[in-house]
């Protein structure tokens, strides 16, 4: 049975430290996160209102048959 050394240890951390989790939060391009989210956000209302048309449109239709 051989025993782990504490490089070894520092190795099979499951998790980063915490320092490098703040260092890559603080590259991240928050502009660029604002844009992707509005665009996102702006297509699934696109996607609604289409929807929302073509359901009344059915129900419209079956009012009438």
């Amino acid at each position: 049975m051989t025993t782990i050394t504490s490089s070894k240890t520092a190795e099979l951390k499951s998790f980063p430290p915490i320092t490098d989790t703040v260092v890559w939060i603080k590259q991240v391009d928050w502009a660029d996160v604002r844009q992707r989210c509005r665009a996102g956000v702006n297509n699934v209302g696109l996607v609604l209102a289409v929807t929302g048309e073509k359901i009344h449109d059915l129900g419209a239709w079956l009012a009438e048959v």
